[in-house]
Protein backbone atom coordinates (compact mmCIF):
# COMPACT_ATOMS: atom_id res chain seq x y z
CA UNK A 1 0.00 0.00 0.00
CA UNK A 2 2.83 2.33 0.95
CA UNK A 3 4.59 1.60 -2.35
CA UNK A 4 1.44 2.61 -4.24
CA UNK A 5 1.18 5.87 -2.29
CA UNK A 6 4.83 6.68 -2.96
CA UNK A 7 4.39 5.93 -6.67
CA UNK A 8 1.34 8.17 -6.90
CA UNK A 9 3.19 10.95 -5.11
CA UNK A 10 6.17 10.62 -7.47
CA UNK A 11 3.88 10.81 -10.50
CA UNK A 12 2.18 13.91 -9.10
CA UNK A 13 5.53 15.60 -8.46
CA UNK A 14 6.83 14.76 -11.95
CA UNK A 15 3.60 16.01 -13.53
CA UNK A 16 3.86 19.28 -11.64
CA UNK A 17 7.49 19.75 -12.62
CA UNK A 18 6.70 18.94 -16.23
CA UNK A 19 3.81 21.42 -16.26
CA UNK A 20 5.98 24.11 -14.72
CA UNK A 21 8.71 23.41 -17.26
CA UNK A 22 6.29 23.58 -20.18
CA UNK A 23 4.78 26.72 -18.74
CA UNK A 24 8.19 28.33 -18.50
CA UNK A 25 9.00 27.17 -22.03
CA UNK A 26 5.74 28.56 -23.43
CA UNK A 27 6.22 31.77 -21.50
CA UNK A 28 9.79 32.09 -22.73
CA UNK A 29 8.67 31.36 -26.28
CA UNK A 30 5.97 34.05 -26.07
CA UNK A 31 8.49 36.53 -24.71
CA UNK A 32 10.91 35.58 -27.49
CA UNK A 33 8.23 36.01 -30.17
CA UNK A 34 7.18 39.31 -28.61
CA UNK A 35 10.79 40.48 -28.63
CA UNK A 36 11.13 39.48 -32.29
CA UNK A 37 7.98 41.43 -33.16
CA UNK A 38 9.23 44.49 -31.31
CA UNK A 39 12.62 44.17 -32.99
CA UNK A 40 10.92 43.95 -36.40
CA UNK A 41 8.92 47.08 -35.66
CA UNK A 42 12.04 48.87 -34.48
CA UNK A 43 13.77 47.98 -37.73
CA UNK A 44 11.23 49.99 -39.78
CA UNK A 45 12.51 53.48 -40.56
CA UNK A 46 9.82 56.02 -39.79
CA UNK A 47 9.40 58.83 -42.34
CA UNK A 48 6.78 61.52 -42.75
CA UNK A 49 5.26 62.38 -46.12
CA UNK A 50 3.31 65.64 -46.43
CA UNK A 51 0.50 66.33 -48.88
CA UNK A 52 -1.29 69.62 -49.64
CA UNK A 53 -4.57 67.70 -49.96
CA UNK A 54 -5.70 64.08 -50.15
CA UNK A 55 -5.67 63.43 -53.90
CA UNK A 56 -6.38 60.30 -55.94
CA UNK A 57 -3.68 61.28 -58.44
CA UNK A 58 -0.98 60.38 -55.87
CA UNK A 59 -2.49 56.87 -55.83
CA UNK A 60 0.86 55.02 -56.13
CA UNK A 61 1.89 56.45 -52.75
CA UNK A 62 -1.39 55.58 -51.03
CA UNK A 63 -1.49 52.13 -52.64
CA UNK A 64 2.10 51.45 -51.54
CA UNK A 65 1.03 52.12 -47.96
CA UNK A 66 -2.22 50.13 -48.13
CA UNK A 67 -0.58 47.12 -49.82
CA UNK A 68 2.28 46.98 -47.32
CA UNK A 69 4.97 47.76 -49.89
CA UNK A 70 6.56 50.43 -47.69
CA UNK A 71 6.89 47.93 -44.85
CA UNK A 72 8.41 45.41 -47.25
CA UNK A 73 11.02 48.08 -48.00
CA UNK A 74 11.67 48.66 -44.31
CA UNK A 75 9.73 51.92 -44.01
CA UNK A 76 6.99 53.08 -41.65
CA UNK A 77 5.36 55.89 -43.67
CA UNK A 78 3.00 58.47 -42.19
CA UNK A 79 1.11 60.63 -44.73
CA UNK A 80 0.02 63.98 -43.29
CA UNK A 81 -2.03 66.76 -44.93
CA UNK A 82 -0.61 70.30 -44.59
CA UNK A 83 -3.31 72.96 -44.71
CA UNK A 84 -1.12 75.86 -45.79
CA UNK A 85 -0.29 78.03 -48.78
CA UNK A 86 3.26 76.70 -48.41
CA UNK A 87 2.88 72.90 -48.22
CA UNK A 88 6.62 72.46 -48.75
CA UNK A 89 7.46 74.18 -45.43
CA UNK A 90 7.70 71.00 -43.27
CA UNK A 91 9.98 69.31 -45.79
CA UNK A 92 12.21 72.35 -46.18
CA UNK A 93 12.38 72.71 -42.38
CA UNK A 94 13.39 69.06 -41.94
CA UNK A 95 10.18 68.19 -40.07
CA UNK A 96 9.12 65.84 -42.88
CA UNK A 97 11.29 63.86 -45.26
CA UNK A 98 9.20 63.69 -48.46
CA UNK A 99 6.46 65.86 -49.95
CA UNK A 100 3.71 65.43 -52.53
CA UNK A 101 3.08 68.46 -54.73
CA UNK A 102 3.06 69.83 -58.29
CA UNK A 103 6.29 70.41 -60.25
CA UNK A 104 5.74 74.06 -61.20
CA UNK A 105 6.41 75.47 -57.73
CA UNK A 106 9.43 73.19 -57.41
CA UNK A 107 10.73 74.78 -60.63
CA UNK A 108 10.50 78.15 -58.91
CA UNK A 109 12.26 76.96 -55.77
CA UNK A 110 15.05 75.36 -57.79
CA UNK A 111 15.50 78.54 -59.84
CA UNK A 112 15.59 80.50 -56.57
CA UNK A 113 18.47 78.31 -55.40
CA UNK A 114 16.48 76.34 -52.82
CA UNK A 115 17.55 72.92 -51.55
CA UNK A 116 14.85 70.85 -53.31
CA UNK A 117 14.49 68.23 -56.06
CA UNK A 118 11.89 65.96 -57.68
CA UNK A 119 12.55 62.22 -57.77
CA UNK A 120 9.29 60.44 -58.74
CA UNK A 121 6.06 61.15 -60.66
CA UNK A 122 2.72 59.51 -59.89
CA UNK A 123 1.04 60.73 -63.09
CA UNK A 124 1.88 60.96 -66.79
CA UNK A 125 -0.88 63.28 -68.03
CA UNK A 126 -2.18 66.73 -67.24
CA UNK A 127 -5.37 65.88 -65.31
CA UNK A 128 -7.61 68.97 -65.52
CA UNK A 129 -10.58 69.50 -67.83
CA UNK A 130 -12.53 72.75 -68.31
CA UNK A 131 -16.30 73.20 -67.90
CA UNK A 132 -18.66 76.03 -68.78
CA UNK A 133 -21.92 76.92 -67.02
CA UNK A 134 -24.96 75.63 -68.88
CA UNK A 135 -25.96 79.11 -70.08
CA UNK A 136 -22.50 79.83 -71.59
CA UNK A 137 -22.10 78.66 -75.18
CA UNK A 138 -18.36 79.15 -75.71
CA UNK A 139 -15.16 80.18 -73.92
CA UNK A 140 -15.30 83.53 -75.76
CA UNK A 141 -18.59 84.27 -73.94
CA UNK A 142 -16.79 84.31 -70.57
CA UNK A 143 -15.77 87.96 -70.94
CA UNK A 144 -16.87 89.88 -67.84
CA UNK A 145 -17.62 86.76 -65.77
CA UNK A 146 -16.01 84.95 -62.82
CA UNK A 147 -14.01 81.74 -63.42
CA UNK A 148 -12.78 79.22 -60.87
CA UNK A 149 -9.05 78.93 -61.59
CA UNK A 150 -7.34 78.08 -58.28
CA UNK A 151 -4.77 80.38 -56.75
CA UNK A 152 -2.50 82.79 -58.61
CA UNK A 153 0.81 81.30 -59.66
CA UNK A 154 -0.45 77.73 -59.79
CA UNK A 155 -0.65 75.33 -62.72
CA UNK A 156 -4.49 75.37 -62.90
CA UNK A 157 -4.43 79.17 -63.24
CA UNK A 158 -1.88 78.95 -66.05
CA UNK A 159 -3.99 76.26 -67.72
CA UNK A 160 -7.15 78.40 -67.59
CA UNK A 161 -5.24 81.42 -68.89
CA UNK A 162 -4.08 79.37 -71.89
CA UNK A 163 -7.66 78.33 -72.66
CA UNK A 164 -8.87 81.95 -72.48
CA UNK A 165 -6.08 83.19 -74.75
CA UNK A 166 -6.76 80.44 -77.26
CA UNK A 167 -10.34 81.74 -77.41
CA UNK A 168 -9.17 85.29 -78.13
CA UNK A 169 -9.74 86.72 -74.65
CA UNK A 170 -7.37 88.88 -72.61
CA UNK A 171 -6.32 86.51 -69.83
CA UNK A 172 -5.30 89.44 -67.61
CA UNK A 173 -8.45 91.51 -67.73
CA UNK A 174 -11.45 89.89 -69.38
CA UNK A 175 -12.45 87.62 -66.46
CA UNK A 176 -12.31 87.61 -62.67
CA UNK A 177 -10.45 84.64 -61.21
CA UNK A 178 -11.67 82.96 -58.02
CA UNK A 179 -10.27 80.09 -55.97
CA UNK A 180 -12.86 77.57 -54.72
CA UNK A 181 -12.79 74.20 -53.00
CA UNK A 182 -14.15 71.37 -55.14
CA UNK A 183 -17.07 70.99 -52.75
CA UNK A 184 -18.34 74.51 -53.57
CA UNK A 185 -17.94 74.53 -57.35
CA UNK A 186 -21.13 72.75 -58.45
CA UNK A 187 -23.35 75.02 -56.36
CA UNK A 188 -21.47 78.09 -57.65
CA UNK A 189 -22.07 77.03 -61.26
CA UNK A 190 -25.75 76.36 -60.58
CA UNK A 191 -26.23 79.75 -58.90
CA UNK A 192 -24.30 81.69 -61.55
CA UNK A 193 -21.63 82.81 -59.08
CA UNK A 194 -19.05 81.44 -61.53
CA UNK A 195 -19.46 80.72 -65.23
CA UNK A 196 -16.61 78.26 -65.75
CA UNK A 197 -14.19 76.09 -63.84
CA UNK A 198 -11.17 73.87 -64.24
CA UNK A 199 -11.86 70.36 -62.91
CA UNK A 200 -9.69 67.65 -61.35
CA UNK A 201 -10.80 64.04 -61.94
CA UNK A 202 -12.83 64.13 -58.70
CA UNK A 203 -14.68 67.33 -59.66
CA UNK A 204 -14.98 66.25 -63.29
CA UNK A 205 -16.91 63.15 -62.22
CA UNK A 206 -19.28 65.23 -60.07
CA UNK A 207 -19.94 67.73 -62.86
CA UNK A 208 -20.63 65.03 -65.45
CA UNK A 209 -23.04 63.34 -63.02
CA UNK A 210 -24.81 66.71 -62.69
CA UNK A 211 -25.30 66.98 -66.47
CA UNK A 212 -22.32 69.14 -67.46
CA UNK A 213 -20.13 68.33 -70.46
CA UNK A 214 -16.40 69.16 -70.56
CA UNK A 215 -15.73 72.03 -72.97
CA UNK A 216 -12.01 71.26 -72.96
CA UNK A 217 -11.65 67.50 -72.47
CA UNK A 218 -8.01 67.06 -71.51
CA UNK A 219 -8.42 63.27 -71.67
CA UNK A 220 -8.42 63.48 -75.47
CA UNK A 221 -4.80 63.12 -76.61
CA UNK A 222 -5.14 65.74 -79.37
CA UNK A 223 -6.60 68.27 -76.90
CA UNK A 224 -3.87 67.50 -74.36
CA UNK A 225 -1.18 68.18 -76.92
CA UNK A 226 -2.87 71.34 -78.21
CA UNK A 227 -3.35 72.93 -74.78
CA UNK A 228 -0.31 71.55 -72.93
CA UNK A 229 2.08 71.31 -75.88
CA UNK A 230 2.98 67.71 -75.08
CA UNK A 231 1.40 64.26 -74.90
CA UNK A 232 2.78 63.91 -71.36
CA UNK A 233 2.88 66.09 -68.27
CA UNK A 234 4.26 64.69 -65.01
CA UNK A 235 2.21 66.74 -62.57
CA UNK A 236 1.63 64.83 -59.31
CA UNK A 237 5.15 64.32 -58.05
CA UNK A 238 7.25 63.40 -55.01
CA UNK A 239 10.04 65.70 -53.85
CA UNK A 240 12.52 66.13 -51.00
CA UNK A 241 15.36 68.37 -49.99
CA UNK A 242 18.26 67.71 -52.35
CA UNK A 243 20.60 67.44 -49.38
CA UNK A 244 18.31 64.79 -47.81
CA UNK A 245 18.28 62.81 -51.07
CA UNK A 246 22.08 62.97 -51.31
CA UNK A 247 22.55 62.00 -47.65
CA UNK A 248 19.86 59.27 -47.53
CA UNK A 249 19.94 57.50 -50.91
CA UNK A 250 18.90 54.14 -49.44
CA UNK A 251 15.77 55.61 -47.85
CA UNK A 252 14.75 57.33 -51.09
CA UNK A 253 15.43 54.13 -53.05
CA UNK A 254 13.24 52.10 -50.68
CA UNK A 255 10.46 54.69 -51.00
CA UNK A 256 10.67 54.70 -54.80
CA UNK A 257 10.80 50.89 -54.95
CA UNK A 258 7.53 50.72 -53.01
CA UNK A 259 5.86 53.37 -55.19
CA UNK A 260 7.06 51.62 -58.33
CA UNK A 261 5.55 48.31 -57.19
CA UNK A 262 2.30 50.11 -56.39
CA UNK A 263 2.31 51.83 -59.80
CA UNK A 264 2.71 48.45 -61.47
CA UNK A 265 -0.17 47.14 -59.37
CA UNK A 266 -2.40 50.05 -60.44
CA UNK A 267 -1.45 49.50 -64.06
CA UNK A 268 -2.25 45.78 -64.06
CA UNK A 269 -5.15 45.49 -61.62
CA UNK A 270 -8.89 45.80 -62.19
CA UNK A 271 -10.92 48.82 -61.18
CA UNK A 272 -12.71 46.76 -58.50
CA UNK A 273 -9.44 45.63 -56.92
CA UNK A 274 -8.00 49.16 -56.95
CA UNK A 275 -11.16 50.55 -55.35
CA UNK A 276 -10.87 47.99 -52.54
CA UNK A 277 -7.22 48.92 -52.02
CA UNK A 278 -7.88 52.66 -51.92
CA UNK A 279 -11.15 52.47 -50.00
CA UNK A 280 -9.64 53.41 -46.63
CA UNK A 281 -7.62 56.52 -47.59
CA UNK A 282 -10.52 57.72 -49.79
CA UNK A 283 -13.47 56.56 -47.69
CA UNK A 284 -15.12 59.99 -47.94
CA UNK A 285 -15.11 59.88 -51.75
CA UNK A 286 -18.58 58.73 -52.83
CA UNK A 287 -17.67 58.25 -56.50
CA UNK A 288 -14.33 56.49 -56.02
CA UNK A 289 -15.12 53.72 -58.52
CA UNK A 290 -15.96 56.22 -61.28
CA UNK A 291 -12.79 58.23 -60.64
CA UNK A 292 -10.55 55.16 -60.57
CA UNK A 293 -12.11 54.00 -63.85
CA UNK A 294 -11.42 57.38 -65.49
CA UNK A 295 -7.80 57.35 -64.30
CA UNK A 296 -7.37 53.80 -65.59
CA UNK A 297 -9.15 54.32 -68.91
CA UNK A 298 -7.20 57.50 -69.69
CA UNK A 299 -3.82 56.26 -68.40
CA UNK A 300 -3.44 59.17 -65.97
CA UNK A 301 -1.30 57.29 -63.43
CA UNK A 302 2.31 56.69 -64.38
CA UNK A 303 3.19 52.97 -64.51
CA UNK A 304 6.89 53.59 -63.84
CA UNK A 305 7.46 57.01 -62.23
CA UNK A 306 9.71 58.20 -65.06
CA UNK A 307 9.77 61.71 -66.57
CA UNK A 308 9.78 62.42 -70.33
CA UNK A 309 11.72 65.15 -72.11
CA UNK A 310 8.53 66.61 -73.58
CA UNK A 311 6.85 66.49 -70.20
CA UNK A 312 9.68 68.38 -68.50
CA UNK A 313 9.63 70.96 -71.27
CA UNK A 314 5.85 71.39 -70.84
CA UNK A 315 6.28 71.75 -67.06
CA UNK A 316 8.81 74.53 -67.58
CA UNK A 317 6.52 76.25 -70.08
CA UNK A 318 3.60 76.07 -67.65
CA UNK A 319 5.75 77.49 -64.82
CA UNK A 320 6.86 80.35 -67.09
CA UNK A 321 3.24 80.98 -68.13
CA UNK A 322 2.24 81.10 -64.45
CA UNK A 323 4.94 83.68 -63.77
CA UNK A 324 6.84 81.39 -61.42
CA UNK A 325 10.10 81.28 -63.38
CA UNK A 326 11.69 83.42 -66.07
CA UNK A 327 13.51 80.70 -68.00
CA UNK A 328 13.45 76.88 -68.15
CA UNK A 329 15.07 74.99 -65.27
CA UNK A 330 17.67 72.45 -66.29
CA UNK A 331 16.35 68.89 -66.09
CA UNK A 332 19.30 67.60 -64.06
CA UNK A 333 18.83 70.35 -61.48
CA UNK A 334 15.06 69.75 -61.28
CA UNK A 335 14.93 65.94 -61.20
CA UNK A 336 17.04 63.15 -59.70
CA UNK A 337 16.12 60.14 -61.83
CA UNK A 338 18.66 57.73 -60.33
CA UNK A 339 16.20 55.99 -58.03
CA UNK A 340 13.27 55.55 -60.38
CA UNK A 341 15.54 54.24 -63.14
CA UNK A 342 16.98 51.69 -60.73
CA UNK A 343 13.47 50.66 -59.60
CA UNK A 344 12.44 50.30 -63.25
CA UNK A 345 15.49 48.18 -64.00
CA UNK A 346 17.30 50.81 -66.04
CA UNK A 347 20.95 51.71 -65.66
Amino acid sequence: MKKRVVAVMLIAVMTTLLAVGCGEKNSNQKEENSTKTEDTQKELEKITVTEPVRGILWAPVYAAKELGYFEEEGLDVDITAIKSDIPSAPVMAGEAQIGLWGPEMVCKLVQDGQDIQLFYTCTDKYPYSFFLAKDIKSVADLKGTAVNAARSGGSPRAYVRSILRNAGLNADGDVTYVNMDNSAVLAALESGEIKATYASPELRAQLIDAGYEPTIDIYKPEVHKEIIGSETYEMYICYAKKSYIDENPETIQHFVNACYKAAQYLDKSSVDDIVKTLQEPFKEMSNLEQIVKECKDNEIWSPDGLFTDDGVKAINNMAIEAGLITEPVDRSALINETFVKKAAGQK
